[in-house]
């Protein structure tokens, strides 16, 4: 909990200044760090406010959880959006696509948004891949980003199995102490 919470004040510190700097989390760290891992599909979108910050709100359907429980459907925010003509951008915050599925690593912060962990990083496109098998796939961030020790890193892309990645988060969480 105590790193989930050092997480969002990192996010929190970034989306301040509008320009992001991030803490590189491996895939075994938003296996840990997360509250909840699903798989599901983008329904709809719109953008609210809470406090001074513009959020996109994404509705997503869920079609399997790998950690946590969520229910059918997710209520998701991602910083930044367009509300009564005022647009908001924060560097690092993805955007989703209506009807596109993907594996999303969450935490929820204390006032109850579920964000997806690490910006971009815990967000994962599901597509087929030539021969049909699905593949998730993470784009490297080009926002500036730091290893645990606070050096500058170039952040790498991910792309795997989905089956791969399900057994990766299962066997993680199965091989940790705190679930």
């Amino acid at each position: 909990m105590k790193s989930v919470l050092s997480c969002g004040a990192l996010l929190a510190v970034c989306m301040s200044a509008q320009a992001s700097t991030l803490l590189q989390l491996s895939l075994d760290d938003m296996i840990r760090k997360s509250t909840v891992v699903v798989r599901g599909t983008v329904q709809r979108n719109q953008s609210a406010l809470h406090g001074s910050v513009i959020y996109t709100h994404y509705q997503v359907r869920v079609s399997e959880v790998w950690k946590g429980s969520a229910p059918g459907s997710l209520d998701i925010v991602v910083p930044g959006g367009v509300l009564n003509g005022a647009r908001e951008t924060y560097s690092g915050a993805p955007s989703l696509v209506n009807g596109h599925e993907y594996v999303l690593y969450l935490w929820t912060s204390k006032t109850g948004l579920t964000q997806i962990i690490g910006l971009s990083q815990g967000l994962f496109d599901v597509r087929p891949d030539a021969s049909g098998q699905l593949m998730v796939t993470r784009a490297p961030s080009s926002e500036r980003m730091l290893d645990s020790a606070g050096n500058d890193i170039k952040d790498g892309s991910l792309q795997m199995a989905i089956t791969d990645m399900r057994t990766r988060v299962l066997s993680t969480l199965g091989s940790s102490s705190g679930k």
